[in-house]
């Protein structure tokens, strides 16, 4: 996000947990977003003209939390809680600016439909999509007292910024430490699984977008196309000339939280709306992460 607001001449401050930036002269401390007074006194400082809430507390299919009841509390509090905060400041202080929220599709995780709009009902199975669908609801919360809040619905999306413990991730860093002679397997849970996988810059200049817009709405964000594991490692270890058969093992019992759906959206308010789309293929989006992966590891 950064990198698009900074290239459209933005002064940009950016919260996370471990910093405050800015490029421009603004000194402020570090804080938590969870904190109202946090954000009541970030809000006054820099008076923004757009907000984007992605931050985000979620986990991978393979892991396990040590406290489920502390998990969901701090995801709340993530999620949903940190974006409430900022929409009473901005209500309370600076009612003009526009606010983007990063939502999900598992918004959508338990639906019996095969493609998802902005107009499927939500139908949440896990903290993540709960939470989201909270967020959401908060956004059209302050919508009636005049707040401009735009959600995009997010599908999976990819970039080499991606956590290690998400699959896309794992596929790339073990295929190429194969390469390099490093590992010689890769487990994964279920080659058969589908999956709606898409480009993260992309996604996150949907997000810019959205804000540009007149009107505030919600925008399903995605490639709508599915391909399964099994398509993303053959890419890959195609990649890197090798055979994938040689190398990887399906173990389903590494997965703890199997999806009950398949989720695949449908982008055409975003692509009508905004003239949005998709940049690269999934093959090339694919060869991104594999180029920058060898740069990083050789």
């Amino acid at each position: 996000m950064r990198e698009i607001l900074l290239s459209n001449h933005y002064d940009v401050v950016g919260i996370s947990q471990s910093e405050v930036y800015s490029n421009f002269d603004f000194q402020f401390r570090k804080g938590d977003v969870c904190d109202a007074t946090y954000t009541d006194d970030l809000i006054k400082a820099f008076k923004p003209d757009e907000l984007y809430y992605l931050a985000a507390l979620h986990q991978s299919s393979v892991e396990t939390s040590y406290n489920d009841l502390e998990f969901y509390k701090k995801s709340i509090d993530v999620n949903a809680y940190g974006l409430l905060n900022f929409l009473n400041s901005l209500l309370t202080f600076y009612p003009s600016c526009k606010v983007f929220y990063a939502s999900s599709s598992h918004i959508f995780g338990g639906t019996p439909y095969d493609i998802q709009n902005e107009e499927t009902s939500y139908c949440p199975v896990s903290i993540y999509g709960i939470t989201k669908v909270l967020g959401m609801q908060f956004c059209e919360l302050y919508k009636q007292k005049g707040v401009f809040c735009s959600a995009g619905i997010f599908y999976n999306h990819e970039s080499p910024r991606r956590d290690s413990k998400f699959v896309s991730k794992k596929i790339v860093e073990t295929a190429v430490a194969i390469k390099l002679g490093k590992k010689d397997k890769l487990e994964l849970g279920d080659l058969s699984a589908k999956i709606d996988w898409g480009y993260a810059p992309d996604y996150v200049y949907a997000a810019f977008l959205i804000l540009q817009n007149q009107n505030a709405g919600n925008y399903i964000i995605s490639s709508g196309q599915l391909h399964t594991v099994e398509d993303f490692v053959a890419e890959v270890f195609n990649l890197l000339q090798l055979d994938w058969k040689q190398y990887v093992v399906e173990n389903k019992q590494i997965i703890l939280k199997k999806s009950v759906t398949i989720l695949r959206g449908d982008s055409t308010k975003l692509k009508t709306d905004t003239k949005w789309k998709n940049s690269v293929s999934f093959n090339e989006m694919i060869k991104i992460l594999v180029e920058n992966e060898l740069m990083r590891s050789t």
